[in-house]
């Protein structure tokens, strides 16, 4: 590809991702929609065109964030969404050959770690921030979450409401993960469609998590047990280690209609799937579990403490220029 064509196309996806950025500070609905898929040209740059693309992609939003809402809020757009589509388009186009020239992309389960990891950063640096610059985490979310539920009718309403407060970081953290991991996966797609991804999709079910990140969830469950910042920080752990087993139950439901010999009545009955689980969470949480089943058999039939398979870090970067 020419080297203006290319830097027009990263230019031109920031420019989009920026305006979808901007759409946060309207005061419609819409806009919250709008916003949520404000990392997708980011990730058709990044994974379209390579690192470099996705960095003049990620500088051109960041300045129409600037003009927008100020340096505050682009900022925050920058480390909330910008950086990590960077390092998960950098690590998602690694990759190795073997002795027989075959090449080996980096692994999944690996980027998947890597999300989960910056989602504990970004824990990790509200709890800092909350408690230099405020009286802690906790009150930082009565002061959230108060003005809400005063205008509920109902004291009843309004205690239940104030008892969920230790819940929303974990909430956030979810609806956080999933909408890089939706926008990553539909703008992967695209690129397919049209021919121009550089790496080929992963498959769902093989995804592969070490062992030690079942600890992780055993550990995060058994702190969310306790009372106060604690608590809450046991259930925000709990939330973030349990989304790639999530991925990984879907990867085995992917696989079960995938075997179906009917394939229109599978496809439809995966359709339906998909629009019942945002209003049926027990389907959530059955998926969740699966997924964690799944990982435990795998780990018992490789007899192995660590199940994660597929490139490491070595290998080379490719960037769609000429």
């Amino acid at each position: 590809m020419p080297v203006l064509q290319y830097n027009l196309i990263a230019i031109a996806a920031g420019l989009l991702a920026g305006l979808l950025q901007g759409a946060l500070t309207l005061p419609s609905g819409g806009g919250l929609l709008l916003a949520y898929i404000a990392p997708l040209p980011l990730f058709l740059a990044g994974l379209g065109l390579g690192l470099r693309g996705g960095l003049i992609a990620a500088a051109v939003s960041g300045v129409l964030s600037l003009l927008f809402a100020g340096l505050p809020y682009a900022g925050t757009q920058a480390m909330v969404y910008s950086l990590p589509v960077i390092i998960l388009c950098r690590q998602a186009l690694l990759s190795r050959n073997d002795n027989a020239g075959q090449a080996h992309w980096y692994p999944p389960g690996h980027l998947l770690l890597w999300l989960s990891g910056m989602a504990i950063a970004g824990l990790v640096a509200v709890l800092a921030i909350t408690t230099i610059f405020d009286d802690g985490l906790m009150a930082y979310l009565d002061s959230i979450m108060a003005p809400i539920a005063a205008q509920l009718p109902m004291p009843e309403q309004q205690e239940m409401l104030m008892g969920m407060v230790e819940y929303v970081p974990g909430v956030f953290a979810i609806s956080w993960t999933l909408g890089l991991i939706f926008n990553g996966i539909l703008a992967q797609g695209l690129l397919v469609r049209f021919g121009y991804n550089v790496a080929p999709s992963p498959n769902l079910a093989d995804i592969r998590l070490p062992a030690v990140w079942i600890g992780v969830l055993l550990g995060a469950l058994f702190l969310s047990s306790a009372a106060g910042l604690i608590g809450v920080l046991g259930k925000t752990l709990a939330a973030i280690a349990i989304v790639p087993y999530f991925l990984l139950g879907l990867g085995v439901v992917h696989a079960y209609f995938r075997a179906w010999k009917a394939r229109s009545a599978a496809l439809i009955l995966l359709i339906l799937f998909y629009l019942l689980m945002p209003f049926f969470w027990p389907l959530l949480v059955l998926v969740a579990g699966v997924g964690l089943l799944n990982a435990l058999l795998r780990l018992r039939g490789n007899g192995s403490s660590n199940n994660t398979g597929g490139a490491g870090d070595s290998g080379g970067n490719a960037d769609k220029e000429e």
